[in-house]
């Protein structure tokens, strides 16, 4: 069983700001690796070729890696760790990555540092999703859940626009030490100073190991199910890691405007998500999950196959607004599969989202190098689609309204 926290009053609108901040800081390493692929490439191996930037790509699955093996670790400090501390190691993890990739001397170095960001991004996240579980009633949970998952996706979306400008006139580095870095720094201190520590008081400890929640997990057919089907929907999620070169390479769109169409796709997946944490609550949590997991996969795949760049740009909005609706309700159904292990519960739900991360980049870098982009969205679309159909035959929703 997760630390229990007994609140001592109501919690609000401050506390769910306080956690989708800091969630907003690990938004902002990835923008690094989509973005900047064919400048990585060009910088540490001297060419920008598919092949290139394949090999490149793999920088996310050594990072997919880590959040993985950390993610299992943190499964089993957040038994015994107060759950505000493991969220700011985290959050610092995202510094010590924005440091290491800007001093970065090969590709090796990029590789060695770059998967702070997967590390930090799964702490924080996993323990921002278990403060809203055990702290706030059931009927405010998938609202905060969708403004939480928001806060990443925005910080995205930010980070794509700057990130555009800076690169453009400046080089890729020049927005690790003008942006990801000053503003890491920034929400470390703000989830120090605003998460309301005051609010709750650690309870005795219980006389629960990692074993038995593992076993809570695992046993629960519903649970391994949506892991795996969040596996899934994350693997076919790693469209928009391509998109920047999706754009750039099929359309020859200049980098500084990639910028502003992936902030504006990116925006529509946060409103997205805000939809779905609304919607939770009136449709129920494996209706809508199955259908935005659906709708999300068979999106993508009708992306490459657009004649025109406006076709594709529209076709890539509504996938990326469906997208936002999926992520949200999945996580709304994931955080009530094991109410009493929900720390350990969405620590493995983000192991599994790293490990289909991992999985859609090698998918993705082979697809592209074999044949090129077409190859690569009906993959992903399969993906998506296979998720939706995981959720529909092997979950349940724990929650009737």
């Amino acid at each position: 069983m997760s630390d229990t926290l007994v609140v001592e009053k109501p919690l609000g609108r401050r506390f769910v700001f306080s956690l989708a901040l800091a969630v907003f800081g690990t938004g902002m390493l990835d923008v690094l690796a989509s973005l900047f692929l064919k400048d990585i490439a060009q910088t540490f191996l001297g060419n920008a070729t598919n092949i290139s930037i394949g090999i490149v790509s793999q920088i996310v699955t050594v990072s997919s890696i880590a959040a993985v093996v950390f993610g299992v670790l943190n499964g089993f400090l957040s038994i015994r760790v107060n759950h505000k501390t493991l969220l700011l190691v985290g959050a610092m993890c995202i510094v010590v990555g924005a440091v290491g990739c800007f001093l970065a001397p090969s590709l090796l170095f990029m590789g060695i540092f770059y998967p702070f960001d997967g590390v930090g991004t799964i702490i924080v996240g996993a323990m921002a999703f278990t403060l809203i579980g055990e702290s706030l009633p059931l009927d405010q949970r998938a609202k905060s859940v969708g403004i939480v998952t928001s806060g990443g996706i925005f910080s995205s979306a930010v980070g794509f626009a700057i990130a555009g400008y800076i690169g453009a006139f400046a080089g890729w580095q020049s927005y690790l030490l003008w942006y990801v870095l000053p503003v890491s720094l920034v929400a470390v201190c703000l989830a120090y100073l605003s998460i309301p520590s005051r609010h709750f008081k650690q309870a005795p400890i219980q006389k629960t190991n990692f074993r038995a929640s593992f076993k809570e997990i695992f046993a629960n057919k519903s649970a391994t199910a949506c892991l795996f089907g969040n596996l899934l929907i994350t693997a076919a999620g790693i469209w928009s890691f391509y998109a920047a070169t999706f754009w750039r390479n099929q359309f020859s769109v200049p980098v500084e405007n990639v910028g502003i169409i992936t902030l504006v796709v990116v925006l529509v997946y946060a409103v997205g998500s805000l939809a779905g944490g609304r919607l939770v609550n009136w449709s129920g949590r494996k209706r809508l999950v199955v259908v935005s997991m659906m709708g999300r996969g068979l999106l993508i795949a009708a992306i490459v196959f657009m004649p025109s760049f406006w076709g594709a740009f529209f076709m890539s909005c509504l996938a990326t607004f469906v997208g936002g609706i999926a992520v949200a309700s999945g996580h709304s159904l994931n955080l009530e599969q094991t109410p009493n292990s929900r720390g350990t519960m969405m620590s493995f739900g983000g192991v599994f989202a790293s490990m289909g991360a991992s999985f859609g980049v090698a998918a993705g870098g082979l697809a592209l190098g074999a044949s090129g982009f077409q190859l690569m969205g009906i993959i992903f679309g399969v993906f998506g689609v296979s998720s939706a159909l995981v959720i529909y035959f092997l979950a349940r929703d724990p929650c009737k309204f």
